[in-house]
């Protein structure tokens, strides 16, 4: 069985429309190309592993987001929203991805 996140990666393709646009936000979609990697795990404990690094990618999103929320709604300032909220999405496929490997490199260890 091969992992779903390896279709994760086809969204770094977006990034090619930096060069129409020259808009540096599509960059970001380069975060996406280490979801390639994924493609190989086909360990039987590999639905246990992506449950937990979700698990922990879903934890961030819930903290940053209602600390970020927080903030807004107390300074008032709503400028931050914005890149609080790239943060929130990039940091959780980032923590997700991480949490994932590690825990595969757990398991082989054993």
């Amino acid at each position: 069985m091969k992992t779903m996140f390896w279709y994760l990666g086809f969204l770094s393709i977006l990034s090619v429309l930096f060069f129409i646009e020259w808009e540096p936000g599509f960059l970001g979609f380069l975060g996406f190309i280490p979801y390639f990697s994924t493609y190989n795990m086909s360990d039987e404990r590999i639905e246990i592993n992506i449950g937990r690094a979700s698990r922990n990618a879903f934890m961030f999103s819930t903290f940053f987001g209602s600390l970020t929320l927080a903030y807004g709604y107390i300074s008032g300032d709503t400028d931050v929203l914005l890149p609080a909220f790239v943060m929130l999405f990039g940091g959780g496929l980032l923590i997700c991805l991480l949490s994932l490997f590690y825990y595969e490199k757990m398991d082989g260890d054993e």
